[in-house]
């Protein structure tokens, strides 16, 4: 069931005259039974860590985030066993890859039984976030907005929840680029300009100029990648 429930995505990122490679790797925990699989895969140093843990929460947390970013990893980089790829805690937390292929950096996202990662260069910075579109979270992510936001979000969707949880996840995005998730106001990540093109938005930031994010909606998901603002990111097939 494990390979059954992944799925990847290659992009290329075109900057002037350079392509920088990533790829976007989703995992989608469709039994319980999958959870007690996932340990087979852990690097030594991760397994300790593993064995720690007491609650289930953070236990399938931890599990799911590391599968899929080790996952992205390996694609990214060729390594075919996913146990000789560590994915550490760094000192904000954010995870930081160690394998043979230097200079390699991963972004995770987990929300509910479904997870993604961006694997990509350390030279051209990248976060992703994921979240479900649920009404119920509406007065926790309407205080994470402005006044300014919450009114674009009333002129450009139809669905004001979706709206609000699309920028929630370009600002998480965004925090993640910085490696600083919520230690960080999330305000201060405003965004200026929402633009919806077919099947993915575009949104731009007040302070943050050198960024943009792009958001995807995945089922009652949205899934929104950050990346620098001269980039056009092209969705491609391996090895192209």
């Amino acid at each position: 069931m494990l390979e059954n429930n992944l799925h990847f995505e290659y992009l290329n990122l075109e900057n002037s005259d350079k392509i920088f490679k990533a790829v976007l790797c989703f995992y989608l925990f469709s039994i319980p039974e999958d959870y007690k699989t996932l340990p087979l895969f852990l690097h030594p140093q991760e397994g300790k860590y593993y064995e720690s843990l007491q609650f289930e929460r953070r236990i399938k947390n931890f599990l799911l985030g590391r599968y899929v970013a080790k996952n992205a990893v390996g694609a990214f980089t060729g390594e075919k066993s996913l146990k000789n790829i560590l994915i550490e805690a760094g000192i904000f937390a954010q995870p930081v890859v160690i394998s043979a292929k230097p200079n390699v950096q991963v972004s995770i996202t987990h929300c509910g039984d479904l997870g993604a990662a961006v694997a990509f260069p350390e030279a051209h910075p990248m976060g992703i976030d994921l979240e479900v579109i649920d009404y119920k979270n509406r007065r926790v992510l309407e205080g994470q907005m402005t006044e300014a936001e919450k009114k674009k979000i009333s002129r450009c969707f139809s669905h004001y929840d979706s709206g609000l949880t699309l920028l929630w996840t370009a600002k998480e995005a965004l925090s993640k680029v910085f490696k600083t998730g919520m230690l960080s106001p999330l305000k201060l990540f405003e965004a200026t300009n929402i633009e919806c093109f077919g099947e993915h938005v575009i949104t731009r930031f007040a302070n943050f100029k050198q960024y943009k994010a792009m958001s995807m909606q995945i089922g009652d998901y949205f899934c929104t990648i950050v990346y620098p603002v001269k980039s056009e990111l092209r969705f491609t097939m391996p090895n192209t």
